[in-house]
């Protein structure tokens, strides 16, 4: 795979040249476990309640003095805490949702608009009896006719205890279930960043090669000569051994010579 560095050469192989295609983040494999709804259920909330708590930081700090360092840098941080999990744990929520649609196993029972942003839309997904709030993609449109419906969310979790009563499981049961997805998601998008860092580069140096900047090497057609095989007779054989294999390979219509010997015999002298 080439890269930025490729770009110093001054020779290159066909074969290198080739234009890579982009990995898939649908061929992430989801986890069908037994209490899969319980467990997007728990990760809509926590991305619910880790969004509430983004937005309530966000306004603290905007009230905050420019002066007061300390405090807004401890503030910035949570921000980007619970700006970074909301962000998670709806990008699985989500994933899942759309793979269930796919297999039939939930249904878009509408469409909501966002509060503020009039071209955004998120779609009412209905799977085991809850209704999630999905951003709907042109897959999930174009599969599912868009239609608005009233719906009304319910209000974010104020505290994890409104979600399980105990915090510990909960986090750590959302982090084993985002942990797959999350390492998957991961080597996919770093690959992706390296096959389109490659494709720019094949761009580029077909541009130089057009330039007379560079040279593509021909791949050379020429094969090696086969070698003979050996021949595996031994010169110690018998010539007897010999004659007799010649006789068994020579032609149906080739008759072998018959050599008559002289026989002697002996004369009756008459008495």
């Amino acid at each position: 795979m080439l890269k930025r560095s490729s770009l110093e050469r001054k020779e290159f192989k066909q074969e290198e040249l080739t234009l890579m295609k982009k990995l898939d983040l649908n061929d992430i494999e989801i986890i069908k476990s037994d209490n899969l709804a319980q467990l997007l259920i728990w990760t809509s909330e926590l991305a619910q309640h880790n969004h509430a708590q983004f937005i309530e930081f966000s306004n603290k700090l905007g009230l905050m003095a420019e002066d007061n360092v300390e405090e807004r840098e401890e503030i910035n941080k949570k921000i980007k805490f619970y700006r970074n999990s909301a962000f998670e744990e709806n990008q699985i929520k989500d994933f899942y949702l759309k793979k269930l649609l796919d297999q039939g196993e939930a249904t878009v029972r509408g469409y909501i608009k966002h509060p503020i942003k009039q071209n955004t839309k998120y779609a009412v997904i209905s799977y085991h009896g809850y209704d999630f709030v999905s951003f709907a993609t042109p897959e999930i449109i174009e599969k599912s006719p868009l239609n608005f419906i009233d719906f009304v969310q319910i209000e974010a979790p104020k505290t994890l205890a409104d979600i399980h009563p105990d915090e510990a499981l909960l986090l750590s049961t959302i982090k084993d279930f985002i942990k797959p997805f999350k390492e998957q998601y991961k080597k996919i998008t770093s690959k992706n960043r390296e096959i389109k860092e490659h494709n720019a580069v094949v761009h580029e140096i077909y541009i130089k090669i057009k330039n007379k900047e560079a040279t593509l090497q021909k791949s050379t057609d020429s094969k090696p000569k086969e070698s003979s095989p050996k021949s595996t007779e031994n010169s110690a054989v018998p010539v007897e051994m010999k004659q007799v294999a010649i006789q068994k390979n020579m032609a149906p219509q080739e008759k072998p010579i018959t050599v008559i010997k002289k026989r002697k015999f002996a004369l009756n002298k008459e008495k």
